[in-house]
């Protein structure tokens, strides 16, 4: 049971959260949850003919937009009509503004959580579309090599590079076809800090057997780097191991791949 000192704590956290201030327009509110960037979730308040109405200033989802995170079609778009209109809230498709349409002042308490709740919910368009690219990561990437390279090099997935070194499983091995010059490449895709040690362990491996007749890549998914630790990728950098990165420069990441290997001219 909730004693009543706990209850008096609990509001004032929450009640603390919320800053209302004037402004030309009406309210601005501030919340206490913050986004990606740091910044709170802010909207405002402003009386109407009929009461009240609720919009946030566009900027967010016109971040996603930016982001080409597509909101106005397929399971982003869908989600974000369904969490608006739990709020009787919509978009705006020219501002972006986050709107609700006119409401009496004795529903605006009841509104402005509900409007709060919704542009909570909102901000996970931004981490579904981070899932699905993740999860696309190893296909996008093997559509890519494929379609550059298939015409001078196989390709198999989870094999290793050799016999000798059957213990290290690459996620992808290019072999050059027979008639043409170049090396094997043993490929990881490197959308996390196992992966990036695997590729690393696998050149020491070799580096430590004296073998150099094939390439280790780790084909590193985003230039953030943030599913990978910048030790750990110091690390390997400074180990000399190829680390194209892929995203947002597909075609130029294929390019060097194809380059180390000896497939493409330099």
């Amino acid at each position: 049971m909730i004693t009543e000192d706990l209850s008096e704590k609990l509001c004032k956290a929450f009640c603390s959260g919320i800053s209302v201030n004037p402004v030309a327009s009406g309210y601005a509110i501030s919340s206490a949850f913050e986004d990606d960037s740091g910044d709170r979730i802010s909207f405002y308040l402003s009386p109407s003919l009929d009461g009240y109405r609720i919009e946030d200033d566009g900027s967010y989802l016109a971040h996603l937009v930016a982001k080409d995170v597509p909101i106005n079609e397929g399971t982003r778009g869908q989600l974000l009509d369904a969490i608006l209109s739990k709020a009787n809230a919509y978009w705006d498709k020219e501002t972006y503004e986050i709107k609700t349409s006119s409401f009496p002042e004795s529903d605006v308490t009841q509104r402005v959580i509900e409007f709060l709740s919704s542009m909570i919910r909102v901000r996970d368009l931004e981490l579904l579309t981070r899932e699905v690219v993740r999860s696309t990561f190893r296909e996008d990437a093997i559509a890519a090599l494929t379609s550059r390279l298939s015409n001078l090099a196989t390709l198999e997935e989870n094999e290793p590079v050799n016999r000798q070194f059957s213990e290290y499983p690459a996620d992808l091995v290019i072999r050059p076809r027979a008639t043409v010059p170049g090396m094997p490449a043993a490929i990881y895709f490197a959308n996390s800090n196992d992966k990036l040690n695997e590729a690393l362990l696998l050149q020491m491996e070799a580096q430590a057997k004296r073998v150099s007749d094939f390439r280790v890549i780790a084909l590193i998914e985003e230039p953030d780097l943030k599913l990978i630790s910048r030790k750990k990728f110091q690390r390997a950098q400074n180990r000399a191991l190829s680390m194209p990165i892929f995203r947002g420069d597909e075609e130029a990441a294929v390019d060097m791949i194809g380059r180390s290997m000896g497939l493409l001219a330099a």
